[in-house]
Order: structure tokens, then C-alpha cells, then sequence
């Protein structure tokens, strides 16, 4: 399965990363702001993404944005939103 994840914390970035490809995953990006999120999933086109609701640019809820934007574009990617 190839796995995006978008989180602006990079301990909690690197931390996911690390168990899903200790799991035997394929993250082929993690990014820190939805941004890099929506021009990643562009180029990549993923199984799945897996996102923060709160990330950068604005700090509110651009990752829940982020997130039904690429249900409504690539409704066949996988989305699993985290909050802290």
C-alpha cells in the first residue's frame, strides 16, 4: 500500500513513518502542511492518506480541508484523519 502522511508536528511525522514502514508499508511522502499534501497526492496519487485535522498554513483546519478536497478528486484514496 502505498501511504502519504501529512502532519505539522515531525515527531508524530517521523514516529508514524517509522511503524507503518517497520509494518512493511510504502509511505512515499510525509509532509508538514496541507499544502505539500494536496501537490504531493497530485503527482502521487496514493492507497491512502493519512492526515492531522490542524496543520499549516492557517493552524485550523486545513488538513479536514485538505482531506475532503482529495475525497472529492480522488474519491478511491483512503483517508484516515487524526487529531491530537
Amino acid at each position: 500500500m502505498r501511504i502519504v502522511i501529512a502532519e505539522d508536528s515531525v515527531l508524530l511525522r517521523a514516529g508514524l513513518t517509522g511503524l507503518l514502514v517497520d509494518a512493511g508499508e510504502d509511505v512515499i511522502a510525509s509532509v508538514g502542511d496541507a499544502d505539500e499534501l494536496l501537490a504531493v497526492v497530485e503527482r502521487n496519487e496514493p492507497d491512502l492518506v493519512i492526515t492531522d485535522v490542524r496543520m499549516p498554513p492557517t493552524n485550523s483546519d486545513d488538513g479536514l480541508r485538505a482531506a475532503i478536497a482529495i475525497r472529492q478528486r480522488w474519491p478511491r484514496i483512503g483517508l484516515l484523519v487524526l487529531s491530537q
